[in-house]
């Protein structure tokens, strides 16, 4: 678990992972990995290749919504820490297409085979218990929500997969003191002698 930059420090991660991954690929050496969006790269000029690596989406993990507030080492209780989802677009971008379907499978094949990152890869800040590892997957879109990321970019299509990171949680600035539980209840009762 981490603080708010929890989510920046995954982003710092999936490229540390995706930029080694393409500096020992032979042909694609020279690679980068940017985290910026795919319409703000735009073409690379001079045969460069780059991969965009683009959080286009930010969502609660619901699964772990409810979670109860824990003790923490002064004995005061800490909710739970928000979970969160992250949504990648991994857009190659080069000059030439067939190039550009080869880099995708490199970082797609790179990213399956890292689909729990671990901690060779992941920001100091990010690790802890082995519940705790990021896990990364690949996310199946229609053809149309495909379309309408792109359309929110007014860009026209280009080839690109979506991956989700499952959960980020980010620590509750919130304590409270913990309370003895309820042992006695007392319930009282009254009889209403006139409604206004």
């Amino acid at each position: 678990m981490a603080g708010s930059a929890a989510i920046g420090y995954v982003s710092q991660s999936l490229k540390q992972m995706l930029t080694l991954a393409f500096t020992d690929a032979g042909p694609f050496i020279g690679t980068t990995v940017e985290l910026r969006s795919p319409k703000e790269i735009g073409t690379p000029a001079g045969g460069a290749n780059v991969i965009s690596l683009w959080l286009y989406r930010v969502e609660r993990f619901s699964e772990l919504e409810n979670r109860p507030s824990r003790p923490d080492r002064a004995g005061r209780l800490v909710p739970a820490p928000l979970p969160l989802m992250l949504y990648y677009l991994l857009t190659p971008l080069t000059a030439d297409e067939l190039t550009a379907q080869r880099l995708l499978g490199h970082a797609m094949q790179a990213l399956e085979a890292h689909k729990r990152l671990g901690p060779e890869f992941t920001h100091v800040e990010l690790r802890g218990s082995a519940e705790e590892l990021l896990k990364i997957h690949l996310e199946q879109k229609s053809f149309e929500e495909s379309l309408r990321i792109w359309h929110g970019m007014h860009e026209p299509y280009r080839l690109s997969v979506s991956y989700f990171v499952q959960y980020v949680a980010i620590d509750s600035l919130r304590s409270m003191e913990a309370a003895d539980p309820v042992v006695d209840r007392t319930v009282r009762y009254q009889q209403v002698v006139e409604v206004q």
